[in-house]
Parts: structure tokens; sequence; C-alpha cells
């Protein structure tokens, strides 16, 4: 369907850089770099976004039908890292992007490329969190998964709000609360497995926060 797709048709001419530069976090994928003139918009997007000293957040989401080649999406998708401040990418992907013996040090070299964060998530074992000056696989909430789809995302998405709410540089964030923003990612990912459908299962914040009360309690 995506011949050309809507998607793929933004222009730089039709940003609106009142909303860009008004935000707290500019988030944005790969996909909108597969075609122009969506690619030059996005990274005009990104740069406005960071003159106006805004959150970069990356994820590059690897979809093979949808580039020229492998070598041309890991080409595309890496060009854009140096610009990003928090990046969430997959294990498959952080490999395919680093070429990488293991995620560890395939989260070194994603860090050395720019991101001050870089999030690995590894299904149900949790997600790598790793900085420069530490990394640490957080561990998954045990659940009971009927639809994965959208769980990368609304991991994510639990990330960006708890970082929010600590409201300080990433780079000046506490191991502990860095920690803190990955178990919140990994009860929204919990529960949005539980149900069938990316958006439809997205939880509210009250069943996330009453989701992790329960799973305390019963440890």
């Amino acid at each position: 369907a995506r011949k050309p797709g809507a998607d793929t048709q933004l222009k730089k001419e039709e940003l609106d850089q009142t909303l860009i530069s008004g935000c707290r976090i500019f988030h944005f994928g790969s996909l909108s770099l597969t075609d122009e003139p969506a690619e030059s918009a996005t990274i005009e997007a990104v740069k406005m976004a960071k003159a106006a000293g805004v959150l970069i957040s990356y994820d590059p989401n690897y979809r093979p039908s949808l580039w020229k080649s492998k070598e041309y999406a890991v080409k595309k998708m890496k060009s854009v890292v140096e610009l990003v401040d928090v990046m969430k990418v997959s294990d498959e992907e952080s490999i395919l992007l680093t070429g990488a013996k293991s995620y560890e040090q395939a989260a070194e070299e994603i860090l050395a490329m720019g991101p001050k964060l870089v999030a690995i998530t590894l299904g149900e074992h949790g997600v790598l969190m790793a900085t420069k000056s530490r990394k640490e696989i957080i561990k998954a909430f045990q659940t009971h998964a009927v639809d994965t789809t959208g769980a990368g995302d609304s991991f994510w998405g639990g990330v960006l709000c708890s970082i929010l709410s600590i409201n300080k540089p990433v780079e000046k964030m506490e191991w502990e609360e860095i920690r803190k923003c990955a178990v919140l990612g990994n009860a929204v990912a919990g529960l949005c497995v539980q149900k069938r459908g990316g958006i439809p299962a997205i939880p509210t914040k009250e069943a996330v926060f009453e989701f992790m009360q329960r799973a305390y309690k019963s440890k």
C-alpha cells in the first residue's frame, strides 16, 4: 500500500516550528527516512527541536520490505544517531546496526555515536539500559503474553514518561532514576502484551501503577 504512502510525503515546509520547538521530547523513528521528501523533513524537524534544547529520542525500527536493501537501511538508520540523546533499539536491531558480538558491545558502540542513554530491549528477558558509565539488564515482569505487537513502543513510552516526571537532563540522572524509568517501561510493556492490538492494549497510568504494586506484593 505504501506506493508512495502518505507517511513518506511530509515536506519541510509543512513542519510546525512552534509545535516542535515547544515540546519537551521529540521522538522519531527510521521509517520516515526511507523516502523523500519525508527524510529531509524528519532531519529538519530533529534539528529544529535540537536547536530549541528539546530531548531527542530515536527508535530505528527495521522493516526490510520498506528499504531498498539491508545495507542502505543500516547506513540511513545510523546516519541520524549523532543527533540523538536517548535511543531505544531491539536486540536484533542493535546487532544489525553495529555488527557487535554481544548486546553490551552493541550498546557501547551506539553510545560512542552520540546518545547519552541507550535501551536495548530483550523481549521477555527485559532491557539492557546503558550509559557511558554503567550498564544493567533490568528484568521484565512475568506475564502471560497474547500479542507482543507494540511491546517495544509501549516500553519506550513508559521510559519517556518517567524521564519527563524526573525532569532533569539525562546525563545528570542517577542510576537509580534510570532503573526506575526502565521498570516503568517494563510494566507498561508487561500490560500491553496481555491484550491484542498495539494501540488498544496501551494501558492507563493508573493501571500501570496498580500492576506494579501487585507484582511487588506477590514477590
